[in-house]
């Protein structure tokens, strides 16, 4: 019974201080946005402080009779309290251990175990100890009445500040949304963009007047309509002119000569081109068994049109190598580097642009965007495509799922401005200024940077909802790639053809943004309304409590 009446007090304190952190969250909302993690252990902590401070226990102990008993002395009794809730409490251990900007994996371990030292001493070092003390009927009520309206206030504030700041043009259900940063709380970032914004192309091609090589970073690899802001970027005809190269991640370098040889073929028909692109796809694989994204197949397929139909031609170049052999892996980055540079060097190549993914675009050390630009010190810049980031919990439970970068703070700033398309340069920008958090590892060293520090510049091109998913094109699977496949199945050993076999057995598979993005929103409202379940559950057993205790014997407070 000991335990169970411990885990209730801890769940009415817990469900009751998250109450109140959507409640504050919501009264702060026009001005600033609270997010969750920081934002809602802060105010557990603080709510154990306080109730500890002003009534010597908390709503929890409140309903199930039982209060603090300090004998360390009244001058004292203040700074035991905050010092015991910050190092001892789940809220205080949580936010020491684990709400830094950028995670250290040895500061993190340190301080857990100084925190478990110091738990398992509190009673001798604050001289603060739990007792059973009954409380008096009246008190119990105004506590069992107090959680209920924390409850009922917390269920519509979390309503209400959805409402006001969901983006109410998108088509997604208000099953979907969740609260967001309110237009005037991103008011300096849209005032920026109001006054810095660029046509993409003028942006890109203008970097390519003070630096050699632009890196692109790109959203998710299978996200369609990025491919299409790359590719009326790769053939205008200044870029033609005056860069003609474009290096990307996907492909294998040795299938260069094979693409030059496809662009440089006339085919009866696009049936033709379809099949002859397919049966390259397949043979052009890298690190991956297949490589199924629809937008690959597409630009390649567009770039054949462009360069068979124009004398100047751009020139695709693969950077990668095929990974049947695994040992080197982990040099994936320095590798892919190589390739690159010892092209440009070989070939003279005056200036390019490279496509890279994710990390592999950056400039810090270990990733390929880092090995280029120190070849070609001061003569490289990046640029950042929208995106979201990819959420940590659910590549642990190995799903993908992404959410929105800086808590969506960038996007609502985005929404502000009317052109679905535009670049700027991150540095001296609010944007610029923001805490780096597009990389999945809050312990890895790039997380203390800021956005300046790791992109030059940045694209907008089309919102969050607008994007689209798609993996599939024609062709993929027919007997002359089957056979192909089987045999790097093989070779390969950890992949499985037959989940992309079950995946494309309709065709081209395609999902909209609006649903890919959400998708930890719904999740997220069905663990909301679960918690306000419980919340409902424990204000039951705590009028049940107050019935079994109203027969009792009353002891005096």
């Amino acid at each position: 019974m000991k335990h169970i009446m411990r885990l209730l007090v801890f769940l009415i304190d817990a469900t009751g201080s998250f109450f109140i952190y959507l409640i504050v969250a919501f009264i702060i909302s026009y001005t600033k946005f609270l997010p969750f993690f920081r934002g809602f252990f802060f105010i557990w902590v603080i709510y154990y402080i306080v109730c500890y401070l002003i009534w010597r226990r908390t709503l929890g102990q409140t309903i199930t009779n039982h209060s603090i008993s300090d004998s360390g002395g009244s001058r004292s009794y203040a700074i035991r309290i905050i010092l015991r809730e910050v190092l001892t409490s789940v809220p205080g251990v949580v936010i020491l251990t684990l709400g830094w900007g950028n995670l250290s994996i040895i500061r993190t371990l340190s301080l857990s175990l100084i925190c478990c030292i110091i738990v398992i001493l509190r009673k001798k070092l604050f001289k603060i100890s739990i007792i059973k003390k009954r409380t008096l009927p009246l008190v119990y009520k105004r506590a069992v009445s107090t959680y209920f309206i924390l409850l009922i206030v917390a269920f519509f504030a979390r309503a209400l500040n959805a409402e006001l700041t969901y983006n109410h043009s998108s088509k997604e259900s208000f099953l979907y949304a969740r609260p967001r940063p309110s237009a005037n709380s991103v008011k300096v970032y849209a005032d920026f963009l109001k006054n810095n914004r660029q046509d993409i192309n003028d942006y890109i091609l203008g970097l390519f007047e003070q630096y050699d090589h632009v890196i692109l970073c790109e959203r998710a690899h299978r996200e369609m309509t990025q491919y299409d802001m790359i590719y009326n970027l790769v053939t205008d005809p200044r870029f033609v002119d005056e860069v003609g190269n474009v290096f990307t991640e996907i492909g294998n370098v040795e299938s260069r000569d094979a693409y030059k040889a496809f662009v440089g073929t006339n085919y009866a028909n696009e049936s033709a081109v379809d099949s002859c692109l397919s049966s390259f796809m397949v043979d052009n694989q890298s690190v991956h068994l297949l490589w199924p994204n629809t937008n690959w197949f597409e630009f390649l397929k567009k770039m054949y049109y462009f360069n068979n139909n124009h004398d100047k031609k751009v020139e695709i170049l693969f950077s990668d190598r095929n990974w049947i052999e695994r040992k080197e892996l982990n040099f994936r980055d320095s590798i892919m580097a190589d390739n690159i540079i010892n092209t440009i060097k070989s070939d003279s190549i005056n200036k390019s642009l490279i496509i890279m993914n994710y990390r592999h675009a950056y400039l810090t050390p270990g990733n390929c965007g880092y090995f280029v630009s120190r070849s070609f010190p001061g003569k490289v810049a990046n640029v950042l495509i929208n995106t979201c980031k990819a959420y940590l919990p659910a590549i642990i439970m190995g799903k993908e799922m992404m959410v929105p970068i800086q808590d969506g703070k960038w996007d609502v700033a985005f929404e502000q401005i009317p052109d679905s398309c535009y670049a700027f340069d991150l540095k001296s920008s609010p944007f610029g200024n923001d805490r780096f958090d597009h990389f999945v590892l809050p312990w890895d060293p790039v997380s203390s940077l800021k956005y300046e520090d790791v992109f030059t510049g940045f694209i907008f091109y089309k919102s969050l909802d607008n994007h689209i998913m798609s993996i599939g094109y024609p062709n993929i699977f027919d007997s002359d790639n089957l056979v192909k496949l089987r045999v790097r199945e093989k070779a390969m050993e950890v992949y499985s053809l037959g989940y992309w076999i079950e995946s494309l057995k309709d065709g081209v598979q395609t999902q909209k943004g609006i649903d890919f993005y959400n998708e930890l929103n719904l999740i997220e409202n069905k663990v909301l309304l679960t918690v306000f379940i419980l919340g409902v559950f424990l204000f039951v057993v705590s009028l049940l409590l107050y019935g079994h205790n109203s027969k009792s014997v009353g002891v005096r407070d």
